[in-house]
């Protein structure tokens, strides 16, 4: 019991720095790619995040268990879209512009869309190529996006300090180990911090059902919520809207490929994958949606509504 303890109480620490370096070195990249910050917090944070989902449904897969990897991220897509926004918005009001529902909601839902579509009757192979062909083409389109977003933002006749090629190149090369490095302390701690909270769980005797459904599952949702909070108290919002919605392009295309190309098969217990779940993610999509459209940011009343979506899905569907 003192050693999951020592797991969480080291897990979270190492997770809260690690996170604060992973926003910091990304917003640097960002500029000196001239790209926004929302492509770089969608490819690099949403995506590195998203790893432990990966590693969990690949393996699961591949091991015979698709209905493990299927729920894992069908799980991990709600609480992005439910559970790590809603819990921000306590921290602070997340400011969501209105180009954000023309293309970065669209190409997530898109994402998740064709997920669940090829899921309804397990994956095929086939399959899985598709979806690796979509997340070849969502990167291509989310990396040409941010740099006419960067563009269009521009000052006319702003100009940049310029640097010698082997100094940038140097930056970049310290800002991407910077990154690498805290990847592997976001994942990391993320499993140590699952692994700790499980054991403790066990110990006081909480049932497996329980543990699967809201310790794992939060736990490997973490790294996105960190990831969030230390982003909007940066002053850095564009990271944590990249962050969650590239990490659902992450789950619904990567992931589902993975699964299709290495583990395909049917699904044993659909109910994950059932109407609740679909309807959990429309109330999440349409409440995103609507926030765009108002002038004021998303506070503490929309991340309620928010919670109050993951904690209905949980209880009718995950417990």
């Amino acid at each position: 019991m003192i050693i999951d303890l020592v797991f969480v109480i080291l897990g979270i620490a190492v997770l809260v720095k690690s996170a604060d370096l992973l926003v910091e070195s990304s917003s640097d990249l960002a500029t000196k790619l001239g790209v926004s910050a929302v492509v770089v917090g969608a490819i690099i944070v949403g995506f590195g995040t998203s790893m432990p989902e990966m590693a969990v449904s690949t393996t699961a897969a591949v091991r015979g268990d698709i209905d493990l990897g299927i729920g894992n991220v069908v799980g991990s897509i709600i609480a992005n879209l439910t559970l790590v926004v809603g819990a921000t918005t306590f921290a602070a009001k997340i400011p969501l512009p209105r180009y954000f529902l023309k293309f970065h909601i669209p190409l997530s839902m898109n994402a998740v869309f064709w997920f669940f579509a090829f899921a309804q009757n397990g994956f095929r192979r086939y399959e899985g190529f598709i979806l690796l062909g979509m997340l070849a083409v969502s990167l291509w389109m989310m990396l040409e996006d941010g740099r006419k977003q960067r563009s269009n933002n521009a000052e006319p006749g702003q100009e940049f300090p310029t640097q010698s090629q082997a100094t940038e190149t140097r930056e970049r090369i310290i800002d991407g180990s910077i990154i690498l490095a805290s990847l592997v302390g976001v994942i990391g701690s993320s499993y140590f911090i699952t692994e700790g909270a499980t054991g403790l769980a066990e110990e006081w005797g909480i049932g497996s059902g329980f543990i699967g459904a809201s310790l794992v599952a939060i736990g490997t949702s973490l790294p996105e919520l960190v990831a969030s909070i230390v982003a909007l108290r940066k002053g850095k919002s564009e990271i944590i809207i990249g962050t969650i919605l590239g990490s659902n392009v992450f789950n619904g295309v990567a992931i589902g490929a993975a699964i299709g190309i290495l583990g395909p098969g049917e699904m044993n217990d659909t109910k994950i994958i059932g109407w609740l779940s679909a309807l959990s993610i429309l109330l999440a999509a349409v409440t995103w949606s609507f926030k765009s459209l108002s002038p004021k940011p998303m506070g503490r009343i929309t991340g309620f509504a928010l919670l109050s979506v993951y904690v209905f899905w949980l209880v009718f569907v995950g417990i």
